[in-house]
């Protein structure tokens, strides 16, 4: 785990959140507020205030790469196969979460892409089929929806977990090395961000 300086790490070393919009924003800010080491990478870092009050560093993409231990993609897909190309050799050995969506492409992931060209780092994918408004208010009547996620080494698993428990939602494993069910959890759920509002989740009930 990276020593960095950069606020504590509750045990899964420093996050990177790779863009500051919508979805960077919210879930960088949320992972800080529950005590992770969070840095931004930002194409502008003294431009951002994407940290707010949190305490979470930011710096240059390329700054928040070396830094971290867990990279999480919250950029345009259309930027992702740059950024790899950009970054494949710092990406080594860390965990890359593709919180990404490629539309319109029937393939939403980019796992193939990770696997091309940044073959030595390792993937999870998550984060993906909930809107930010979720991530900033994760509660339907004071309980927590559900958030589905998927990581190809079950030794990344109480990573992912981790950040979804700090942003709010049940982390929710649906197997081994399957992105595409986590494409499938977005497409299944867009037509009821228009009919039903954009905080529309999933909550899964049992006894």
């Amino acid at each position: 785990m990276s020593d960095n300086g950069i606020g504590t790490d509750n045990g899964i070393g420093t996050t990177a959140v790779i863009g500051t919009g919508n979805i960077g924003g919210t879930l960088g800010r949320a992972f800080a507020r529950a005590g992770h080491a969070v840095v931004f990478g930002s194409r502008n870092p003294g431009a951002s205030d994407a940290a707010g009050d949190t305490g979470a560093k930011v710096a240059t993409v390329a700054e928040a790469v070396a830094a971290a231990d867990t990279v999480v993609l919250a950029i345009p897909a259309g930027d992702v196969e740059a950024f790899l190309r950009t970054h494949a050799e710092a990406l080594a050995g860390k965990l890359i979460v593709d919180a990404a969506n490629r539309f319109p492409q029937p393939v939403l992931h980019s796992a193939d892409l990770v696997r091309a060209l940044a073959p030595e780092a390792r993937y999870a994918r998550a984060f993906n089929n909930q809107t930010w408004e979720t991530y900033a208010d994760p509660l339907w009547d004071g309980k927590p929806g559900n958030l589905f996620y998927t990581v190809f080494e079950q030794s990344d698993a109480p990573t992912v977990e981790a950040l979804i428990s700090a942003v709010g939602h049940v982390p929710t494993f649906v197997g081994l090395g399957r992105p595409d069910l986590l494409d499938a959890a977005i497409f299944l759920l867009l037509p009821s961000f228009g009919t039903l509002g954009r905080r529309t989740g999933i909550r899964i009930v049992h006894d």
